[in-house]
């Protein structure tokens, strides 16, 4: 017999057995091994001490080994410590630590193991303490609304009393971080991880960094990625408290049934924090319904007070601020959106303030839908508060936010918001200070920004409420939130919200619903397919040559223009800078030809082509100074009468080069001077009288073709019209594709109409416009295009003389139509020239001046034409009625009436008006 000290007996069996005896049966039975020296000897002393063999199951069963032996799956490999004492010392922090990164090894995405393992807290050391030192991770500190929050949160919490040190995977960027006290400790470790790959090595330099700062309470602001489950439970195998911000809506991330899985495994993985910080109630309340404490914490803003004045809201000046990207932020829509805004406010301009990874998409894309020139992308800045003042409209696009500190920024500023709706966002429950449409909505988001940008009361309204919005949150004292949430957590007591007021809790219930209604709907297949996304020209596939000598020849050319490449890219950006226009020269063209110029021009600046130099000056004839100036100040263009006393180069002018030195500057140098019309006069059926033919001029004409106009001969050229032909060369010279300005000019026209109505409209009291408004006929041209005086008197006849014939007193013409009895009229100045085309009822001009301005100012008048064709003088994107009738001699060259009695095919007026079914046709599409 042994003495009763060193005997239990075990009732169940029977027998009488020794403590030694007793634990070895317990390792046995539980663990499947024999005990080791050290286990059996602490495990049986204790047994010896207390008498209690139920506790002695307890320690086992409550071990890392044992834990580790349950968790694990029947195929999987078991977990074991690997020190013999490590059982014996199953209650130390070191032991639940080294279990947690042997476990990360094997079960890193393993649901079942994070589901059983919340049924075996005990595994994680008491942590009750205050809360003195805080460790706060997030990846990066730059670039982002997270980032900003977590500067945000160090200083305020170091301002609160609390030692805080700053954990991120990046190291520190000084010029582009954001600013977060100097002297704070910064710790990197390795980087965040979705899968598995080899966590323990983040893990250990984690814990490492949580032992020498002698944290108290471990706070990450990185929710989304797997690694970020395995931060919280090692902070917790260390004994110290862990918060996750949740820095986002609660389904952010599930785009698809696959995505579920993560989700899953976050929401299993947070339930051993202390609490997750969420940014609504409607978060505050799924998180709760999973068992994870919860807490609504509004973010701090980036900002103590608001600025001293909100916005002026004056302009058109669009703003979208956002990390630059297709997935949440949806870059790509608010682009979309733009072309429908330009087309009903040609002004508007939108500003994009902030980098990310679709930036030089975004810039591509932009150029793709022909607005590049009404968007200014200012890339990654911290001063985003001076781009927000300068603006009249926020629009938002995101698909999901949790708490868009740009909201904040934005409204503190008095800018009203238009974007997708977000319903849960606490920002918005209110209705005030914004405009939601439907998700993925364009149409309905351009509409709105629309109806802002015309209704200033309304715009003024919202920008104040969410002014007075902002001025209520920072009423609130975010600090005394989280001071409560620390004491409690330190004490060991529940830090989640009280219970909601009913109504609140019901009104989350129905969007908590709605959401999930929502995303179910999405998951399901058809639903779910991605949405198409734009293939710009950089990103169209190429098929590789056929054959195989051919594949290698181009590999091999590849290699040869690597230094090419290198070379053009470090010089390019210099050369380009240096090849813009500092002058434009349209003094000794014609007021039509000066009109038709200017839409090719506006075009491309419109467009964002980089064509002038700042301070780019150009030349114009005098009295069209104000009107050029008015179109293109805002380009940044200065504008002066007549011919320049001093060229500035780079110059730009229609006309060919004539001296030695032109020509060299021209063909081998940097200047335009475009020889404009020779190659297609050339081909027209009877020569200009005067006509240059001389050998001089024929080289000249070749260069022009071969070194401008990239075409083999004069004879390639086609008739265009002359804003597309003048600036054709200089487009192509900037990447951009003759079909693709085609484009552009006709869109542009739209922008280029409403410039040049409100210039004539503010100079025109409405009382005033009613005298512009009766029938009015411009049938004289400077050369034989002009309408026979008869024919007019002809046609105005059988209208009942409705029209006001304008014939200048100066003209050529003017002594035919008095001979021939019709009464003419005589405009005093330019401005009456452009009431007159803009306020008349009934317009009927023929090819001239007065056509050119009528295409910029309408489409409803009727342009007659003869001896040219409409693709040379009609603008792509003007739809006049149109009555042609060109002659067998036609299209002959340009003859002023001035100098010639008749045209170059000898007749006093154009073969066309001998026609009398083309006469008819005129008078028809006036007749009512």
């Amino acid at each position: 017999m042994t003495s009763k000290n060193s005997q239990i007996q075990n009732k169940n069996i029977g027998l009488d057995v020794t403590a030694e005896d007793y634990v070895s049966l317990l390792y046995r039975t539980l663990l499947g091994r024999a005990p080791d020296a050290g286990g059996l000897k602490a495990h049986s002393k204790a047994l010896r001490s207390h008498g209690d063999h139920a506790k002695i199951v307890r320690e086992i069963t409550s071990s890392p080994e044992y834990i580790g032996l349950r968790l694990a799956p029947a195929n999987a490999t078991v977990l074991s410590s690997s020190t013999p004492s490590a059982i014996s010392q199953a209650s130390k922090v070191g032991d639940a630590l080294k279990f947690i990164l042997d476990a990360s090894k094997h079960y890193f995405s393993d649901p079942a193991f994070l589901r059983r393992l919340a049924d075996h807290k005990s595994i994680f050391p008491s942590c009750d303490r205050p809360v003195k030192n805080i460790a706060l991770y997030y990846w990066r500190m730059n670039n982002g609304g997270t980032e900003r929050v977590t500067a945000r949160e160090l200083k305020m919490w170091r301002n609160m009393g609390y030692n805080v040190v700053l954990i991120t995977d990046q190291e520190a960027i000084p010029d582009e971080d954001y600013d977060y006290d100097i002297d704070v400790k910064r710790y990197v470790i390795p980087e965040r991880m979705m899968h598995n790959n080899y966590y323990p090595k983040r893990g250990r330099a984690l814990a490492d960094i949580l032992q020498i700062e002698d944290i108290d309470l471990f706070v990450t602001n990185q929710w989304y990625e797997i690694s970020s489950v395995w931060d919280v439970l090692v902070a917790k195998s260390l004994g110290i408290r862990a918060i996750v911000g949740w820095h986002n809506v609660f389904d952010a991330g599930i785009h698809s049934v696959d995505d579920l899985g993560l989700a899953n495994l976050r929401y299993l993985g947070y339930r051993h924090a202390d609490l997750i910080a969420v940014l609504s109630s409607v978060d505050e309340l799924w998180f709760q319904s999973w068992g994870v404490p919860a807490r609504l914490v509004h973010n701090p803003l980036t900002f103590d007070r608001l600025p001293e004045s909100p916005a002026s809201l004056e302009g058109k000046t669009i703003v979208w601020v956002a990390r630059a990207e297709r997935h949440q932020k949806r870059i790509d829509q608010v682009l979309q959106m733009l072309p429908m805004v330009l087309a009903e406010e040609p002004d508007a301009r939108l500003l994009v303030v902030g980098g990310g990874p679709d930036l030089d998409w975004a810039r591509e894309y932009a150029e793709s839908l022909g607005v590049a020139g009404r968007v200014n992308f200012t890339g990654y800045t911290k001063d985003v508060g001076s781009f927000i003042d300068r603006s009249a409209v926020h629009v938002m696009t995101s698909e999901f936010e949790g708490y868009p500190m740009v909201l904040g920024e934005v409204w503190a500023h008095g800018v009203p918001t238009v974007m997708y709706d977000l319903p849960h966002l606490e920002y918005l429950r209110s209705g005030r200070g914004h405009v939601a449409v439907k998700q993925k909505d364009v149409a309905a988001l351009a509409a709105a920004v629309v109806v802002l940008l015309r209704d200033g009361p309304r715009r003024r309204r919202l920008g104040a409420e969410a002014r007075q919005f902002v001025e209520e949150v920072i009423s609130q004292n975010v600090e005394r939130t989280w001071r409560d949430i620390f004491n409690k957590v330190g004490a060991g007591r529940n830090p989640s919200s009280p219970p909601a007021d009913e109504h609140e809790r019901n009104e989350s219930y129905m969007i908590l619903v709605k959401m999930l209604g929502d995303k179910m709907l999405s998951l399901y297949g058809p639903n779910n397919a991605s949405e198409p996304q734009p293939l710009l020209p950089s990103q169209a596939p190429t098929s590789p040559p056929k054959k195989r000598i051919v594949r290698r020849l181009t590999r091999a050319a590849r290699l040869l223009g690597v230094p090419y490449a290198a070379l053009k890219k470090v010089t390019s950006k210099p050369w380009e800078d240096r090849s813009r226009l500092r002058m434009i020269d349209l003094s000794h063209v014609g007021f039509g030809d000066n009109l038709m110029i200017w839409t090719g021009l506006f075009t491309l600046l419109e467009n964002g082509a980089k064509i002038c130099a700042p301070g780019c000056v150009i030349h114009v004839q005098p009295i069209l100074v104000d009107l050029c100036a008015h179109i293109f100040s805002r380009f940044g263009l200065e504008v002066r009468p007549g011919h320049p006393e001093t060229e500035l180069r780079p110059i730009y002018t229609p006309l060919p080069p004539s001296s030695a030195k032109e020509w060299l500057g021209t063909y081998f140098g940097d200047d335009w001077r475009m020889n404009w019309v020779e190659a297609v006069d050339r081909q027209k059926t009877l020569p200009r009288a005067g006509a240059d033919t001389s050998f001089e001029a024929r080289v000249r004409l070749i260069m022009s073709e071969r070194f401008l106009y990239r075409r083999q001969s004069w004879k390639d050229a086609t008739p265009t019209y002359i804003g597309f032909r003048a600036w054709q060369p200089i487009a192509a010279k900037h990447g951009i594709l003759p079909t693709i300005l085609l484009s552009q000019m006709k869109r542009s026209l739209h922008s280029l109409r409403t410039i040049v109505a409100n210039y004539v409209d503010d100079r025109t009291p409405i009382a005033d416009r009613r005298q512009f408004s009766t029938p009015a006929a411009f049938p004289a041209g400077k050369s034989f295009q002009t309408i026979p005086p008869s024919v007019f008197k002809h046609v105005n006849s059988a209208l009942g003389d409705r029209f006001t014939c304008y014939v200048q007193n100066d003209s050529a013409w003017l002594k035919d139509f008095h001979e021939n009895g019709v009464l003419t009229t005589h405009i005093k100045s330019l401005d009456d020239t452009l009431r007159i085309i803009k306020y008349s009822n009934e317009l009927l001009t023929t090819d001239s001046f007065t056509s050119h301005i009528a295409q910029i100012l309408r489409d409803d008048f009727v342009l007659v034409l003869s001896r040219d064709f409409q693709e040379s003088i009609l603008h792509p994107g003007s739809t006049p009625q149109i009555v042609a009738n060109p002659p067998a001699c036609a299209p002959c060259n340009y003859q002023e009436r001035y100098h010639f009695d008749r045209c170059v095919a000898g007749y006093r007026y154009c073969l066309a008006f001998e026609d009398r079914a083309f006469i008819d046709r005129i008078v028809a599409k006036f007749a009512r």
